[in-house]
């Protein structure tokens, strides 16, 4: 205890006196989870990448990335590289979607933190979380503890100083679990969103079948993360518990599904199923794949690239179906597991809404069979239905979901019993390429509005009681 209490001491004052470098204002270093290129942050540093907005650097632990980066004509460093550090001391602006560690926890001290996260938050995040496994690493009973905590939990103890917010529902959300003030919220969609809006012609291309046509339907699967399953046990073997997975020692997918019977429904109705696994199951995967018409893409960067293909989202408790509810991209709830998710893993927020009024819902295989050989006999993708339109408004009030509307829509609304005002801008067209994410972050910037950021180490003890 006392080796370790002193290493995080000594790395603290690290991340302390790396606020006495000078930072360059016209630079920026860029990362993400688990040393990947991908998410928000990626498709900021490609933006900024064509159009010079200022100097990206992005940097990783993964040094074979960083060599297929440079191959493309790509600023790259590995992140204890002498240029990694060198970068990471003196940029000015750090991105990414999780935590500083994304980039540098040990030297962010006097940068600006934009945290663009990875998604608009379904189930509890952050010093929200009260339950689950992850909850006491933010709940602390006493100043003592959360020092401690702080320690041990550095990059999350770190404040970011800024985030972007597509709507006020979402931004009540980052504000109360990343402990952030008003004006460290940027009201703006996400880079990720908003990338193939911008760029089309980058949107990726899915596999064709073996006589080079195309399937009729492409439905994408992409359950959420077990987080209680991944802190049992961090390896393949004992990642299962018998009673998720029925007595299966693989994953709690292969209980869930009779991937036989799936598969030829899928050669049946000429469609193609797209299996994405969160990247902390995404080993669960290989053992799905060698079913007809099933392609694992859980190792691709992103899969917003392919969502103009996607004629049905399966999921259960993800936050991916609120980034596909701009695209109106029916939805099917598929909670295998929902009574052991609900008692081990963490609480999802109070929306004054059930998200599972927008989709069909099944609790057992043989319901989502059945669900879907009703659905594979639409010739037309259905029209949303109003809770499908409620969702929209309520996630994405900086998106419009109609270009023909020229008014704004004022819905109320409440998260966890908080009243607030959702005010819908339906009259800025989702093709309007001059008040995306891109444009309101470098508006943003230019004006200088985060040099009040420069004095704050961003780290909060404060005792979560």
């Amino acid at each position: 205890m006392g080796t370790n209490l002193a290493l995080a001491l000594l790395k603290k004052c690290i991340f302390t006196l790396s606020w006495l470098v000078p930072r360059n204002a016209n630079k920026a270093v860029l990362g993400c989870y688990k040393n990947r290129f991908a998410d928000n942050s990626k498709y900021l540093f490609l933006h900024w990448q064509q159009t010079h907005f200022m100097q990206t650097i992005w940097i990783s632990g993964d040094k074979a990335l960083i060599h297929a980066l440079r191959q493309q004509g790509y600023t790259a460093h590995s992140r204890w590289s002498l240029l990694g550090i060198y970068h990471a001391l003196t940029a000015k602006y750090y991105v990414y979607n999780s935590y500083i560690g994304d980039i540098n926890q040990w030297l962010a001290a006097g940068a600006i933190r934009i945290n663009l996260w990875h998604g608009s938050p379904l189930k509890k995040i952050e010093f929200d979380i009260t339950t689950g496994p992850l909850a006491p690493k933010y709940q602390t009973q006493s100043l003592w503890q959360a020092g401690l905590q702080a320690l041990r939990y550095h990059q999350e103890y770190v404040r970011p100083s800024l985030m972007l917010s597509p709507s006020p529902l979402v931004g009540e959300s980052f504000r109360r679990a990343f402990r952030l003030k008003e004006d460290s919220l940027l009201s703006s969609t996400n880079p990720r969103t908003d990338y193939y809006l911008r760029y089309p012609e980058q949107r990726q291309t899915l596999p064709l079948k073996a006589d080079a046509t195309a399937y009729r339907r492409v439905i994408l699967y992409a359950p959420s993360w077990r987080d209680a399953l991944w802190q049992n046990s961090q390896n393949v073997a004992s990642h299962s518990t018998p009673h998720l997975t029925g007595g299966h020692s693989d994953s709690p997918y292969q209980a869930a599904f009779d991937w036989q019977s799936l598969s030829q429904h899928l050669v049946d109705t000429d469609t193609l199923l797209l299996l994405r696994l969160h990247p902390n199951e995404r080993h669960y995967a290989a053992q799905f794949c060698a079913y007809p018409n099933v392609l694992d893409i859980s190792d691709w960067d992103n899969i917003y690239g392919i969502l103009h293909r996607v004629d049905l989202l399966i999921t259960d408790y993800s936050s991916l179906f609120i980034d596909v509810l701009p695209l109106e991209i029916p939805v099917l709830f598929y909670r295998f597991d929902h009574e052991q998710y609900l008692n081990q893993s963490r609480d999802c927020y109070d929306i004054g809404q059930d998200p599972l009024s927008i989709g069909q819902v099944a609790y057992q295989f043989d319901d989502l069979l059945a669900l879907l050989q009703e659905m594979s006999h639409l010739n037309a993708k259905p029209q949303p239905c109003e809770a499908y339109k409620q969702l929209q408004r309520l996630y994405w009030s900086q998106h419009a979901m109609g270009s023909s509307a020229d008014s704004l829509a004022t819905d109320g609304l409440s998260i966890d019993g908080v009243s607030m005002v959702c005010v819908s801008m339906v009259g800025i067209s989702m093709n309007e390429r001059h008040d995306d994410s891109f444009a309101r972050l470098e508006r943003h910037l230019r004006q200088g509005q985060t040099q009040s950021y420069k004095l704050a180490f961003g780290t909060d003890i404060k005792p979560q009681i």
